[in-house]
């Protein structure tokens, strides 16, 4: 059985599926990639990740209160607006409608618009959000609300990884059968992002496991899992091609899509195994290189699926010793960094060179070229990441959302 995620600004932990199914085993082997799988970097290639960081000390840097925005807010990817949900009221026959409201980046209100289930987060364009329409025993039906104004409307899918084509026409997700412990994926689905009806793009070879969708590429191809095999296929339809395989490939995590398009990287779980597609093939992640660092924000919270990319094809890559670098996933190659980061660290974001970071109680922003240190000022509850999200801005910065409160951080 697989395990997508979903988000929700009503709480950062996010059922992968929905919630019945966030407890349940993923079990993935550890195997090499078979078929067209291609060679890993190279121990020598990374030696230089056990260089070791400047020593520096920790100094403090203001962080902003954005007024008018609560916590459990989303920045939006171009960095324009901000979303929320206002908090059901507290106590009882206390009547609540939810509802979204869309802020400026600033936290000026620009519009409320009620939902009918208070889950949804940004598309990758910032156009609009996707959004719960209902709150089934499987994954919800699939909304879009528009920031040019509106309400949600319904676009035949469902919110199961949920995505859009690089070029914005298209809305990708897959589609659920079954119920509560009982559901499969037997498709995944496509509808137009203006509007209109929605069909299928692939069909599972076997009712076994059905099929995942891992991300879309650079050049607008939906990759995907069927059984062992890892393939892709235009949105435009036609006949799909096979990338490669992985032997005992039984569940799937969410797959992590470079900013760029040209690698994903698809996480199993007992064994935590990486996976990387790129160049049309398929291999293993060699755990010589360094751990990934993962995304464990939202909906990533449980597993750690998605990378913590820092460049159109970059991410960052951690020593045993906690010393990072920036390490290439389309050629292989790393570059160290004078930062460094301690066993229990969390990365929020990464900015122009800088990384924020749950550290415990605080949050911290690091620079990489330099390993400096700076204390943003602003309090998390004690398991940090759990409780806080970020998310950088394009023009520089940071917004960091608390279960209360959100802050602008430059």
């Amino acid at each position: 059985m697989n395990t997508r995620q979903l988000d929700t600004t009503r709480s950062f932990i996010t059922p992968l599926r929905y919630v019945s199914l966030a407890l349940v085993a993923l079990v993935i082997a550890s195997c090499d990639a078979t078929g067209s799988a291609g060679s890993a970097a190279s121990p020598a290639s990374v030696a230089s990740l056990a260089a070791s960081p400047v020593a520096t000390a920790t100094t403090t840097v203001s962080a902003r209160l954005i007024a008018g925005v609560g916590g459990r807010a989303q920045a939006s990817p171009d960095g324009k607006w901000i979303a929320f949900t206002p908090p059901q009221p507290s106590g009882k026959g206390i009547p609540w409608t939810p509802a979204i409201e869309l802020h400026d980046i600033d936290g000026k209100l620009i519009s409320s618009v009620e939902v009918p289930v208070p889950n949804w987060t940004w598309m990758p364009d910032s156009s609009g959000l996707f959004v719960w329409l209902d709150a089934p025993q499987r994954p919800a039906s699939l909304g879009v609300l528009d920031v040019s104004g509106g309400s949600a409307r319904a676009t035949g899918l469902m919110m199961s990884s949920q995505t859009l084509s690089r070029d914005g026409r298209w809305i990708v997700a897959e589609y659920a059968a079954g119920c509560c412990m009982s559901i499969t994926y037997p498709e995944i689905r496509i509808a137009p992002r203006g509007g209109g009806d929605a069909k299928s793009l692939v069909a599972a070879k076997t009712d076994a496991r059905g099929v995942a969708l891992l991300g879309i590429d650079a050049a607008d191809r939906a990759v995907y899992r069927d059984a062992d095999q890892i393939l892709r296929v235009g949105l435009i339809g036609g006949t799909p091609q096979v990338l490669g395989s992985i032997a005992d490939f039984k569940t799937t995590m969410a797959g992590s899509t470079s900013p760029d398009g040209t690698v994903i990287l698809v996480r199993g779980y007992e064994p935590q195994r990486w996976y990387v597609i790129a160049n049309d093939r398929v291999r293993m992640w060699d755990d010589s290189a360094g751990e990934i660092v993962a995304d464990f924000q939202g909906e990533r919270l449980l597993f750690g699926t998605a990378a913590r990319w820092i460049g159109s094809h970059t991410l960052l890559v951690r020593a045993p010793s906690g010393e990072l670098s920036s390490f290439d996933a389309l050629t292989g190659l790393p570059t160290v960094t004078r930062a460094s980061l301690r066993p229990d660290d969390i990365v929020l974001a990464h900015d122009h060179g800088r990384m924020l970071v749950a550290r415990g109680k605080s949050s911290v922003l690091i620079e990489l070229a330099t390993g400096n240190e700076r204390d943003v000022g602003v309090e998390t509850l004690s398991d940090g990441a759990r409780t806080s999200r970020a998310w950088a801005l394009p023009t520089g910065g940071f917004i960091l959302s608390t279960l209360t409160a959100t802050y602008r951080i430059d």
